[in-house]
């Protein structure tokens, strides 16, 4: 995959996703990066993996157990720069309501 893919989207504008941890494992290396971010139109970038990785490289990216917060309302997003990286990537995060909503609505 090339471009940006969506890992993870909000559930709603009033919801924040926290990222608590990204692992990558590099398993064909190639001169591509790539960058977890959300996607504000300003991109908060959560972590990157460095052009031309290595082979059988991991990558492990730890926030803790509250986690790096993404901006409200945004999804969380993977950026290859270009084919040639293989691999797998595992995200551990979650989501919850950080701003109010109106009476009456279910944005769970």
């Amino acid at each position: 995959t090339t471009g940006d893919t969506t890992l993870i989207t909000a559930t709603s504008a009033q919801h924040t996703i926290f990222v608590q941890r990204i692992i990558g494992y590099i398993t064909t290396d190639a001169a591509q990066s790539i960058e977890f971010e959300d996607t504000a139109s300003t991109p908060v970038v959560l972590a990157t993996i460095t052009t031309s990785p290595g082979d059988e490289t991991r990558w492990d990216f730890d926030y803790g157990e509250e986690g790096w917060p993404c901006t409200e309302g945004t999804n969380l997003r993977m950026d290859v720069s270009a084919a040639g990286l293989a691999g797998n990537v595992k995200v551990y995060a979650y989501q919850r309501l950080t701003s109010a909503q109106a009476a009456g609505t279910n944005n769970l």
